[in-house]
């Protein structure tokens, strides 16, 4: 079998296309169908990085098993297998949101599907009552570092939203985290940041803004964070 073909079949198990799996790794269209046995260490480096479970081993010489069960402190099971006594979660690595309404170039990938997750985790008992877990990019919410993994808690019933709480909004035009500032039923509800930084006139760099309340799809509180270090894995929650 040849690198093409173990590849192929790395997607077929994730149930994706070529193009997602290409968009995602940052590489060029058409790359699957040019790829050989010769490929480069850089491409290789994106495929690691964008799909941490595949085993690149595997994907170079096709030894050893094609995917990886434990890397960075991060279990991975097969999506059609999963153990019965885990308490697992979808992480959607390719569902992010950010800190603020496209700022600074950062754009929450609108296209994605909760529907698919990238992967299933366990969660141990980090974090209670999670749900599932996300991405987080950007710098107006100085408490969760850009790029880091938000664990979440899906609300059900949106009239038990407390304000001075952090949870992740879904909107048509954009996905951000922020903390509540006020509540307005069926109207809106009025989020902030909380970076305060300020220009020089004394206007706020991320000023609060309105969310339309029938513009809202999806909403999450987050109860904490991930991080990688070069040590490993560190966890913080919100949760007493």
């Amino acid at each position: 079998m040849k690198m093409k073909e173990r590849l192929i079949k790395f997607l077929a198990y994730l149930k994706i296309g070529q193009k997602q799996f290409e968009q995602k790794a940052g590489l060029s269209n058409g790359y699957v169908d040019k790829v050989s046995d010769n490929i480069t260490l850089k491409s290789l480096n994106k495929i690691e990085s964008a799909y941490p479970e595949l085993n690149i081993s595997w994907l170079k010489t096709g030894e050893g098993e094609m995917l990886n069960r434990e890397k960075n402190g991060i279990q991975f099971y097969d999506h059609d297998n999963m153990p019965a006594n885990k308490r697992l979660i979808p992480l959607w690595d390719d569902v992010s949101t950010i800190g603020g309404k496209l700022e600074k170039g950062y754009s929450a990938n609108l296209k994605s599907s909760y529907s698919s997750p990238t992967e299933w985790i366990d969660p141990g008992d980090w974090f209670k009552g999670v749900t599932a877990a996300m991405r987080h990019y950007e710098q107006s919410m100085i408490e969760y570092p850009s790029g880091c993994i938000l664990a979440l808690k899906e609300v059900q019933e949106w009239r038990l939203l407390i304000p001075g709480r952090n949870y992740v909004f879904d909107t048509p035009e954009y996905r951000v985290t922020k903390k509540i500032e006020s509540i307005h039923i069926n109207e809106f509800i009025t989020v902030r940041s909380t970076n305060e930084e300020k220009y020089d006139d004394g206007k706020l760099i991320h000023p609060p803004f309105d969310i339309q309340w029938d513009l809202i799809g999806r909403i999450f509180e987050v109860l904490g964070y991930v991080v990688k270090t070069g040590s490993g894995t560190m966890v913080y929650t919100n949760q007493k």
